[in-house]
């Protein structure tokens, strides 16, 4: 079964941990802070490749994740970015993010081979001691840790690009039309559903080549899901043409033709439904003439035009068709279709990363919990065993504003304060 639909969880990567660090040479006994910051973590892409034509090497993935950054180190040298993944999908590919409600919200739609869009961006790098000097602190002890990279659920879903898309109810003979006029081998036999994913086939004529679509037989309710619909119907969405099969040997011509056209019509909107070729198959069979004969007009009347009457297996009409099909085709796509310059997309929310925000101190129990990043990325790293690390790390939060909000807050000597992953006695 063809994988054209999947749920990802993906990661960037943390950034790396800037470096506490000082000079220390022979003749320097007083070297000042060298520690390097840290490496930008890795992004999380999504690509359109041409060689791919499912989801079927994501089958067994769940998650991605990007490298992290490389920690900085002494003598100012900066850690080494995180490399980003790219997961890579067929062209068509509509990427989603998912919330926890599952709804969703479109972060990019990769139409041509080589688009791409960032879909989560690597975590901030920390910065090193050195950055942290000045005229009246020439020996910090502080740093920052690495941001953590974005998440995000991401749900990728295939919609097969293709210049005419062949649908009909089941057994109406389309895939038995897509392997006579092309190289596709789609599977057949003469019972309905026998095709149960979508088929692409390849039409050389006139120096001209189409794309054609086998799209799954449609039965009444697919634009609601019934059996596999909606997965069937979303392969149409990017087709420029439709060619419209109705079974020669079914009961009544014009009904058939209509219980597809209003599933079709449901699923689009009736405005956006591609134009139609409308050919009546199996004309091989006497049967079928006759009742192509009989119903023809009627048929007319339900398409808004005259169908055709064709034969895959004598070949029947199959030329006449090809050739109304590349006439209703322009030579170029159009340029909602033309190709669009590569490009990659940033579509993560990828907010100033150095902008001032102002500490907020809430209760928790009897804890004050101090939310303010910039103070939490250097609480992650301090070393609250050093006096004078300490000192520094006061004297900064006193500089940051957050020692106003706890005051603000009415926190006390013996209180307990957090401050990310650090706990402290207040005194």
């Amino acid at each position: 079964m063809m994988l054209d639909i999947k749920e990802l969880e993906v990661t960037g990567g943390r950034g790396g941990n800037g470096a506490i660090s000082f000079r220390r040479e022979k003749f320097v006994p007083m070297g000042g802070p060298d520690g390097g910051d840290g490496g930008v973590g890795g992004a999380v892409l999504v690509q359109a490749v041409r060689s791919r034509r499912t989801l079927a090497h994501l089958a067994r993935t769940s998650r991605m994740s990007a490298e992290a950054g490389v920690a900085g180190r002494g003598s100012n040298r900066t850690g080494r970015n995180g490399k980003s993944r790219t997961i890579e999908v067929p062209p068509g590919t509509t990427v989603w993010e998912l919330d926890d409600r599952g709804d969703r919200r479109l972060l990019a739609d990769l139409v041509h081979d080589g688009e791409r869009a960032v879909v989560v961006a690597g975590g901030a790098p920390g910065r090193g001691n050195t950055r942290f000097a000045s005229p009246t602190l020439q020996d910090p002890l502080l740093a920052e840790a690495g941001e953590p990279g974005e998440e995000r659920r991401l749900l990728l879903e295939v919609r097969l690009i293709a210049d005419a898309a062949i649908v009909g109810a089941p057994n109406a003979g389309k895939s038995t039309l897509l392997s006579v006029v092309s190289r596709a081998q789609p599977k057949i036999a003469d019972y309905p559903f026998t095709t149960l994913e979508p088929v692409l086939g390849v039409v050389e004529r006139y120096d001209r080549a189409i794309v054609l679509l086998d799209v799954p037989g449609l039965i009444g309710g697919a634009s609601e899901g019934r059996g596999l619909g909606l997965d069937f119907l979303r392969h149409t969405e990017r087709s420029r043409l439709l060619i419209h099969l109705v079974d020669g040997l079914a009961e009544n011509l014009a009904q058939e033709f209509s219980a597809v056209a209003a599933e079709l019509a449901a699923h689009h909107g009736e405005a956006s439904v591609p134009p139609a070729v409308v050919a009546v198959t199996k004309q091989d069979v006497p049967e079928a003439q006759e009742r192509f004969a009989a119903q023809r007009a009627a048929l007319a009347v339900a398409a808004g035009q005259e169908a055709l009457a064709v034969s895959a297996a004598t070949g029947q009409g199959v030329e006449r068709l090809l050739d109304y099909v590349l006439e209703l085709l322009p030579d170029e796509p159009s340029a909602r279709e033309s190709p669009r310059p590569t490009a990659t997309m940033p579509v993560a929310d990828a907010g100033p990363r150095r902008a001032r925000v102002q500490p907020r101190v809430l209760r928790d129990g009897e804890a004050f919990v101090v939310h303010h990043r910039p103070a939490e990325r250097i609480a992650a790293l301090v070393d609250m065993e050093n006096w004078r690390a300490r000192l520094q790390f006061h004297q900064w939060l006193n500089r940051a504003g957050v020692l106003r909000a706890l005051d603000a807050q009415g926190v006390d000597s013996g209180d307990t304060v957090r401050i990310g992953g650090l706990e402290l006695e207040w005194q």
